[in-house]
Protein backbone atom coordinates (compact mmCIF):
# COMPACT_ATOMS: atom_id res chain seq x y z
CA UNK A 1 0.00 0.00 0.00
CA UNK A 2 1.37 3.54 -1.08
CA UNK A 3 1.02 6.70 1.08
CA UNK A 4 -1.68 8.04 -0.63
CA UNK A 5 -3.85 5.11 1.28
CA UNK A 6 -2.41 6.13 4.19
CA UNK A 7 -3.23 9.83 3.98
CA UNK A 8 -6.93 8.77 3.21
CA UNK A 9 -7.25 6.65 6.13
CA UNK A 10 -5.88 9.16 8.64
CA UNK A 11 -8.07 11.73 6.77
CA UNK A 12 -11.08 9.43 6.87
CA UNK A 13 -10.46 8.41 10.93
CA UNK A 14 -9.76 12.14 11.55
CA UNK A 15 -13.23 13.15 10.30
CA UNK A 16 -14.78 9.96 11.54
CA UNK A 17 -13.45 11.69 15.02
CA UNK A 18 -15.05 14.85 14.32
CA UNK A 19 -17.83 13.84 13.67
CA UNK A 20 -18.21 11.58 17.15
CA UNK A 21 -17.47 14.43 18.91
CA UNK A 22 -20.24 16.41 17.07
CA UNK A 23 -22.49 13.81 18.08
CA UNK A 24 -24.43 13.55 14.47
CA UNK A 25 -26.47 11.00 13.22
CA UNK A 26 -23.51 9.12 11.42
CA UNK A 27 -26.72 7.61 9.10
CA UNK A 28 -26.40 9.91 5.86
CA UNK A 29 -22.87 9.50 5.64
CA UNK A 30 -22.98 5.81 5.90
CA UNK A 31 -25.90 5.63 3.41
CA UNK A 32 -24.11 7.69 1.13
CA UNK A 33 -20.34 6.03 1.51
CA UNK A 34 -22.25 2.52 0.94
CA UNK A 35 -23.81 3.92 -2.30
CA UNK A 36 -20.99 5.52 -3.62
CA UNK A 37 -18.73 1.98 -3.28
CA UNK A 38 -21.26 0.31 -4.76
CA UNK A 39 -21.13 2.11 -8.02
CA UNK A 40 -17.16 2.50 -7.27
CA UNK A 41 -15.87 -0.45 -6.45
CA UNK A 42 -17.28 -2.52 -9.05
CA UNK A 43 -15.99 0.23 -11.84
CA UNK A 44 -12.11 -0.11 -9.89
CA UNK A 45 -12.48 -3.62 -10.36
CA UNK A 46 -13.63 -3.91 -13.63
CA UNK A 47 -11.05 -1.23 -14.76
CA UNK A 48 -7.94 -2.72 -13.62
CA UNK A 49 -8.89 -5.89 -14.95
CA UNK A 50 -8.68 -4.37 -18.17
CA UNK A 51 -5.94 -2.21 -17.64
CA UNK A 52 -3.93 -5.46 -16.88
CA UNK A 53 -5.21 -7.20 -20.64
CA UNK A 54 -4.61 -4.14 -22.38
CA UNK A 55 -0.60 -3.86 -21.13
CA UNK A 56 -0.59 -6.76 -22.07
CA UNK A 57 -1.98 -6.28 -25.47
CA UNK A 58 0.01 -2.95 -26.04
CA UNK A 59 3.28 -2.97 -27.25
CA UNK A 60 5.63 -1.61 -24.80
CA UNK A 61 8.08 -0.39 -27.42
CA UNK A 62 5.91 1.31 -28.98
CA UNK A 63 4.22 2.89 -26.09
CA UNK A 64 7.90 3.67 -24.97
CA UNK A 65 9.39 4.71 -28.47
CA UNK A 66 6.26 7.29 -28.32
CA UNK A 67 5.71 8.27 -24.30
CA UNK A 68 9.09 7.24 -22.91
CA UNK A 69 12.45 9.62 -22.18
CA UNK A 70 14.30 8.25 -25.33
CA UNK A 71 11.02 10.59 -27.56
CA UNK A 72 12.05 13.54 -26.22
CA UNK A 73 9.88 16.81 -26.08
CA UNK A 74 7.66 14.66 -29.06
CA UNK A 75 6.28 12.98 -25.90
CA UNK A 76 4.30 15.36 -24.78
CA UNK A 77 2.21 16.39 -27.84
CA UNK A 78 1.54 12.69 -28.18
CA UNK A 79 0.57 12.12 -24.96
CA UNK A 80 -1.97 15.14 -25.05
CA UNK A 81 -3.03 13.71 -28.12
CA UNK A 82 -3.85 10.75 -26.43
CA UNK A 83 -5.15 12.56 -23.45
CA UNK A 84 -7.62 14.34 -25.88
CA UNK A 85 -8.70 11.36 -27.36
CA UNK A 86 -9.36 8.99 -24.12
CA UNK A 87 -12.95 8.91 -24.00
CA UNK A 88 -13.38 7.56 -20.40
CA UNK A 89 -13.67 9.12 -16.50
CA UNK A 90 -11.30 8.85 -14.04
CA UNK A 91 -10.82 4.91 -13.45
CA UNK A 92 -10.49 4.37 -16.78
CA UNK A 93 -7.89 6.91 -17.44
CA UNK A 94 -5.50 6.60 -14.44
CA UNK A 95 -5.75 2.94 -15.27
CA UNK A 96 -4.31 3.98 -18.89
CA UNK A 97 -1.66 6.12 -17.00
CA UNK A 98 -0.38 3.26 -14.99
CA UNK A 99 -0.25 1.23 -18.07
CA UNK A 100 1.81 3.78 -20.07
CA UNK A 101 4.16 4.04 -16.64
CA UNK A 102 4.42 0.29 -16.29
CA UNK A 103 5.47 0.34 -20.46
CA UNK A 104 8.28 3.11 -20.02
CA UNK A 105 6.35 6.51 -20.49
CA UNK A 106 8.32 9.16 -18.98
CA UNK A 107 7.13 10.78 -16.33
CA UNK A 108 6.31 14.26 -17.83
CA UNK A 109 4.71 12.16 -20.83
CA UNK A 110 1.88 10.82 -17.75
CA UNK A 111 1.41 14.23 -16.59
CA UNK A 112 1.11 15.81 -20.15
CA UNK A 113 -1.59 12.82 -20.78
CA UNK A 114 -3.48 13.42 -17.39
CA UNK A 115 -3.43 17.11 -17.79
CA UNK A 116 -4.36 16.62 -21.06
CA UNK A 117 -7.28 13.96 -20.58
CA UNK A 118 -9.15 16.26 -17.40
CA UNK A 119 -9.09 19.67 -19.54
CA UNK A 120 -9.94 18.54 -22.77
CA UNK A 121 -11.26 14.94 -22.93
CA UNK A 122 -13.03 15.33 -26.44
CA UNK A 123 -16.41 12.99 -25.00
CA UNK A 124 -17.19 16.02 -22.29
CA UNK A 125 -16.77 18.56 -24.93
CA UNK A 126 -18.94 16.92 -26.88
CA UNK A 127 -21.68 15.56 -25.28
CA UNK A 128 -21.67 18.23 -21.96
CA UNK A 129 -19.96 21.31 -23.59
CA UNK A 130 -20.77 22.09 -27.14
CA UNK A 131 -24.74 21.42 -26.68
CA UNK A 132 -24.66 22.91 -23.49
CA UNK A 133 -22.43 26.12 -23.74
CA UNK A 134 -22.42 26.49 -27.24
CA UNK A 135 -19.36 26.88 -29.82
CA UNK A 136 -18.12 30.15 -28.61
CA UNK A 137 -17.69 29.46 -25.51
CA UNK A 138 -16.20 25.98 -25.88
CA UNK A 139 -13.35 27.78 -28.69
CA UNK A 140 -12.60 30.21 -26.10
CA UNK A 141 -11.99 27.84 -23.20
CA UNK A 142 -10.28 25.72 -25.78
CA UNK A 143 -8.01 28.07 -26.92
CA UNK A 144 -7.56 30.00 -23.59
CA UNK A 145 -6.01 26.43 -22.04
CA UNK A 146 -4.79 24.35 -24.62
CA UNK A 147 -1.04 24.93 -23.73
CA UNK A 148 -1.27 24.07 -20.23
CA UNK A 149 -0.74 20.39 -20.77
CA UNK A 150 2.38 21.29 -22.46
CA UNK A 151 3.21 23.66 -19.72
CA UNK A 152 3.04 20.83 -16.92
CA UNK A 153 5.04 18.38 -19.28
CA UNK A 154 7.44 20.91 -19.19
CA UNK A 155 7.62 21.69 -15.44
CA UNK A 156 7.90 17.81 -14.97
CA UNK A 157 11.20 17.99 -17.03
CA UNK A 158 12.18 20.72 -15.23
CA UNK A 159 11.36 19.25 -11.88
CA UNK A 160 12.38 15.81 -12.89
CA UNK A 161 16.28 17.72 -13.87
CA UNK A 162 16.54 19.15 -10.22
CA UNK A 163 15.29 15.88 -8.05
CA UNK A 164 14.02 12.96 -8.64
CA UNK A 165 10.78 13.21 -6.80
CA UNK A 166 7.92 12.55 -8.94
CA UNK A 167 8.81 8.71 -10.55
CA UNK A 168 5.70 6.99 -11.65
CA UNK A 169 5.48 3.39 -9.92
CA UNK A 170 3.19 1.56 -11.66
CA UNK A 171 0.99 -1.23 -8.91
CA UNK A 172 -0.24 -2.97 -12.25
Amino acid sequence: MNIGFWVLVVVLILLGLVALKRREDPGPVVKRLLEQAAKLVPRMFCALVAAGFVAELLPKEEIARFLGAEAGLFALPAAAAIGLLVPAGPVIAFAIAAVFAKAGASTPALVTFITAWSIFAAHRMLIFELPLLGPSFMRMRLLSVVIVPFLAGLLAIVIGLVTSFGTAIPYI
